[in-house]
């Protein structure tokens, strides 16, 4: 890191602008400036001890034993199902209720959930690794523990499975995305995984480098996109242009994605403009405004959300007649949505987090194909 950037990271950090870090931790939006870098520096300088932190749970997990994993949840769900009540309509199964149970766990000063410290474990502990991913898998496919708990920076496992710091770990980033993680999720600076991957310090080491080209390969092939700022505005795609002199395979691998991605969307079925999803992959719905660009449906992913700043600059209603197309009663009948994920005729809003009106601005409408 240069001087001047020390220089400036340590101002924001002193500086008197914003919140305190007790008033941060108890929200959960997007921070920017002086707020976001209070928070990025507390989680950065505590970590989880081992010793000190962690409870029974977590000390069968550190064994490395997924039989014995198992059996603990298998004593959860039956624990469950002794306590249920015979009206099953209004509670979940005790199956779910054990997989809530666990996913609410959380360890250490940054509250790394129970994904979080199986990946530490495999870094803290490698002699045990094949076990920590058998019991990752076990609980992410199998007990179906959700995956999107995040930390207390709002980083969720998958992004720092991939996210360089301090390792890359494909094998485990490979589980989440099967079991539903999000490669586009977004921390409370804004950032995605790709932030932190062309967040290099050492470009002239050849080993970091390979690392963050690892990354950012398996990144931009399962769905990640480089044009989503954080909170600062800083887009990864930037942070590879600047790279690009000293490192320039980055900036190539986002390039080539690039024109992978036109060309899918390009074609009759065509992708998602965020994640490049073809219709394979998911159900895609047209912008309702200009019913030219597809996204992943909202209940899914919040593609839509993540991509209208890029997208409103070139986005125009369409014309009357293929408006008329994306009328209420049709957009009713045929399924469609309202705007950004609230269902006609329902009451929920799944905008996705991260998401206010001022980053939708227009409140846009997704139309079923």
């Amino acid at each position: 890191m240069d001087s001047a950037t020390r220089a400036r990271m340590a101002s924001m950090l002193n500086s008197s602008e914003g919140r305190p870090l007790s008033e941060l931790v108890k929200t959960k939006e997007i921070l920017k400036g002086a707020e976001s870098q209070r928070l990025r520096t507390f989680c950065t300088s505590n970590t989880m001890s081992p010793a000190r932190d962690l409870d029974a749970y977590a000390r069968l997990l550190q064994t490395g034993d997924v039989a014995a994993v198992r059996a603990e949840f298998a004593q959860r769900v039956a624990r469950h199902t002794a306590e249920s009540t015979m009206d099953s309509t209004t509670q979940p199964t005790p199956e779910d209720a054990a997989a809530q149970e666990i996913y609410a766990l959380a360890w250490g000063p940054t509250r790394l959930a129970v994904y979080n410290v199986l990946l530490h474990f495999r870094v803290l502990f490698p002699a045990h690794a094949p076990g920590y991913l058998a019991i990752l898998r076990f609980l992410a496919l199998e007990a179906r523990v959700p995956v999107d708990m995040p930390d207390l920076s709002g980083t969720q496992a998958l992004s720092v499975a991939i996210g360089t710091k301090p390792i890359v770990d494909l094998d485990v980033a490979q589980v989440l995305l099967a079991a539903g993680g999000d490669v586009n999720a977004r921390n409370r600076y804004g950032a995605t995984a790709a932030h932190e991957i062309l967040q290099i310090w050492t470009p002239r080491d050849a080993g970091v480098v390979a690392r963050a080209a690892r990354a950012l390969e398996w990144f931009l092939a399962h769905g990640g996109n480089t044009a989503i700022a954080d909170g600062d505005g800083m887009r990864p795609r930037d942070m590879a242009l600047r790279l690009a002199s000293a490192a320039p395979g980055l900036l190539q691998f986002i390039e080539d994605a690039d024109r992978v991605r036109g060309v899918r969307a390009q074609t009759v079925e065509g992708c998602c403009a965020l994640c490049g999803r073809g219709a394979e992959e998911a159900r895609l719905l047209k912008c309702g405004r200009c019913r030219a660009v597809r996204y992943c449906a909202p209940t899914a992913r919040a593609c839509q959300v993540l991509d209208w700043p890029q997208h409103k600059k070139s986005c125009v209603r369409s014309t009357p007649d293929r408006q008329a197309a994306a009328t209420p009663s049709r957009q009713a009948a045929d399924g469609g949505f309202a705007f950004l994920g609230t269902k006609i005729g329902g009451a929920s809003d799944s905008r996705g987090a991260g998401c206010s009106l001022a980053d939708c601005e227009s409140r846009l409408s997704l139309c079923i194909l």
